[in-house]
């Protein structure tokens, strides 16, 4: 009679036990799934918020390709939920499966009433990214067609030479990483880390960087024609002879980054950070360079024919033969700056402030110097053919009418 008591006491025990470890896994399951939904909601809001910034992009994203991160959790979730239901729920049930009690996924409790094994599910999502993935691993999946890794952690893998054409990398783990020679053409890489990484003679035509952090990456060489960088961080990246062309940089930091001969034709670098850049012997031909701040910047010998600096700050920048042709400089402070010849042909000088500059030798041909400040300038030498100098206060202070 003991022993059946013991048997009874022993049996209720456990049932007490699995019923307290059925109700931690059904919050388990309850906030993998809370977390299912918000991933699945910030992919959808961020695949609708692509589809409006470029035409092309239509033809990138492939709406019917399956996400298999979340498949794969799905059908985990469905596994635990057919476990759940397998369970016996009723005390009067004497047959218990050994299995299910044994088994690993269930959390185990202990006195504190916290899973010691499969913490909770808020930090899931925190977890999967700290996980680094095995570079032949992540090959292996791309080669199967997936293309969705967001969140990833490929820190200082090897990918150097791979054909990574169209991935999805969004929020992933790059840092340090070797993508030398890799090929990313229109690759969605926004929020990523690259800091330190090694892009050098990486094709990344037409990618999405948006908010990607390149900071101290090397990119020598890379091609990055229509690349979206906007907000990126490139603070002292290495970006000598790049590739930029069309390039959207509005907001991006490029502070001490390197773009010696780098091309940025026709760019947009409006309100983009330059502090103590090098952008000597640049092409930044027709870029748009509105409120851009190029304080301390070198652009020794930088082509800026037709860009538009109304607005740029260009305090303590170095342009000592800077191609100025066609350019917008209206308004813009040049007071005291050395721009021995300078190319300022055709361009716009509307009020601009260039007293005490030095235009020795300068070509200001067919320049608009409307009501523009040259008092104490020196133009000795100077080319002013056709220039307009109505309203332009001269060097020796009176205005030329």
């Amino acid at each position: 009679m003991v022993t059946e008591q013991l048997d009874l006491a022993a049996l209720a025990s456990r049932i007490s036990q699995l019923e307290q470890q059925q109700v931690v896994l059904k919050k388990y399951v309850t906030d993998i799934k809370r977390q299912i939904d918000d991933i699945t909601q910030k992919l959808n809001i961020k695949f609708e918020n692509y589809q409006a910034t470029k035409a092309w992009e239509s033809s990138i994203i492939d709406n019917s390709e399956p996400l298999s991160e979340i498949d794969r959790i799905n059908q985990a979730i469905e596994q635990l939920n057919q476990q759940i239901e397998a369970s016996p729920h009723e005390t009067s049930q004497v047959e218990l499966s050994e299995t299910v009690i044994q088994n690993p996924t269930i959390p185990v409790i202990v006195d504190n009433d916290e899973p010691t094994e499969n913490k909770a599910a808020d930090d899931f999502t925190e977890a999967s990214q700290e996980t680094a993935v095995d570079v032949e691993e992540f090959l292996k999946r791309y080669q199967e067609e997936e293309r969705h890794f967001k969140g990833i952690n490929l820190a200082g893998v090897n990918l150097t030479e791979k054909s990574l054409g169209r991935v999805h990398l969004i929020e992933a783990n790059l840092q340090g990483a070797n993508l030398s020679l890799t090929n990313l053409d229109e690759a969605y890489l926004i929020g990523s880390n690259f800091s330190g990484a090694n892009l050098n003679n990486a094709n990344l035509v037409y990618v999405q960087l948006l908010d990607a952090n390149l900071s101290q990456a090397t990119l020598k060489e890379a091609n990055l024609t229509y690349a979206n960088l906007t907000a990126a961080n490139l603070c002292g990246a290495t970006l000598n002879g790049a590739k930029l062309v069309g390039a959207n940089l509005t907001t991006a930091n490029l502070n001490e980054a390197n773009l010696t001969q780098a091309c940025l034709n026709g760019a947009n670098l409006t309100t983009a950070t330059l502090n103590g850049a090098n952008l000597s012997s640049a092409y930044l031909n027709s870029a748009n360079l509105i409120g851009a701040d190029f304080t301390n910047a070198k652009l020794t010998q930088a082509d800026l024919s037709e860009a538009d600096l109304s607005g740029a700050n260009l305090t303590g920048v170095s342009l000592v033969g800077v191609n100025f042709c066609g350019a917008n400089l209206s308004g813009q402070n040049l007071s005291g700056f050395h721009l021995c010849g300078a190319n300022l042909s055709d361009s716009n000088l509307i009020e601009a402030d260039l007293s005490s500059a030095d235009l020795r030798g300068a070509n200001l041909s067919n320049a608009n110097l409307e009501k523009a400040n040259l008092k104490e300038a020196k133009l000795n030498g100077a080319n002013l053919e056709n220039a307009k100098l109505s309203g332009a206060i001269m060097p020796d202070g009176t205005t030329h009418e």
